[in-house]
């Protein structure tokens, strides 16, 4: 076995200053690193904290402008006191074409379990009312029903009706017998937004990008809530007295007072005897 000469002094001082430059620039490396990464992480922090002030800005932003936009939205084809007035054809009713035809006025809630007693049964015989020129029906969709629905239902439809009002209301007949068809139980969650589109297109409307936005966006959600308002707070169309629950249903101005019995409410009979009454 071969000896390896010992180092001399000055060598092992040579390679002791040689180790200590290599740990100096290992360690140099890493705080250059670190300091980099530390950089990153700071850089980053404040972008994303920018970043997320000025997401919030813009949802707070978009949210306010969105509220305060519904706040002033009015459907078109809809009186200042959110009458829906459907004519000959199941076209919008002219001012003309209201005047000389039966009126019927009927208050009601997507929501309410009694209007869609009445809807139901009746549907088909207002329909060929309408469609030959006898009446003119006046639809006033508002929404106090919310708290019996797990997920707003009431607000939602009467707003998607409106919306359909607005854009296409050759259709709104069709959409509001649509809508009490599909409607849930009380206190449960009822149809989605999609879920409604579906219930409208299947009524004949066309789920383009103005009815999307218009139902996705509540647009009329501040116009309901003041029209749900007035509608207990003064007088009916046509009539003399407040309504004090939906259905509330004139006929020229006569109120059809079924007397709390549901036989009378749900029979087309009775409905059209008292139609007959209060014709023009």
């Amino acid at each position: 076995m071969s000896l390896q000469p010992r180092p001399t002094r000055s060598e092992q001082r040579d390679q002791a200053r040689a180790k200590a430059r290599e740990l100096r620039e290992k360690r140099a490396k890493g705080d250059k690193r670190k300091r980099a990464i530390t950089t990153t992480g700071v850089v980053l922090a404040i972008v994303l904290a920018v970043a997320g002030v000025s997401f919030a800005i813009f949802t707070f932003t978009t949210s306010s402008s969105q509220t305060g936009e519904n706040s002033k939205k009015v459907p078109a084809n809809v009186s200042d006191l959110g009458g829906v007035a459907i004519g000959k054809k199941l076209l919008p009713a002219s001012d003309s074409e209201i005047k000389k035809s039966t009126r019927i006025v009927i208050y009601q809630d997507y929501q309410c379990p009694i209007c869609k007693l009445f809807e139901d049964p009746n549907a088909a015989q207002i329909k060929t009312w309408v469609q030959s020129g006898q009446a003119t029906v006046e639809y006033h969709p508002i929404s106090f029903l919310d708290g019996h629905s797990l997920n707003n239902y009431s607000s939602r439809a009467a707003n998607a009706s409106l919306c359909v009002a607005n854009s296409q209301p050759q259709k709104y007949f069709d959409v509001n017998t649509a809508l009490y068809a599909t409607q849930p139980e009380e206190n449960t969650a009822g149809p989605t937004d999609s879920a409604i589109k579906d219930t409208l297109k299947s009524a004949g409307v066309l789920i383009d990008a103005e009815m999307n936005e218009c139902i996705d966006q509540k647009r009329y959600s501040k116009f309901l809530e003041n029209r749900t308002s007035e509608a207990f707070s003064q007088p009916a169309v046509t009539g003399t007295e407040v309504p004090t629950g939906t259905p509330y249903i004139l006929v020229n101005g006569e109120v059809y007072d079924w007397g709390g019995v549901y036989a009378d409410l749900i029979n087309p009979g009775r409905f059209a005897q008292f139609f007959a009454a209060n014709k023009n």
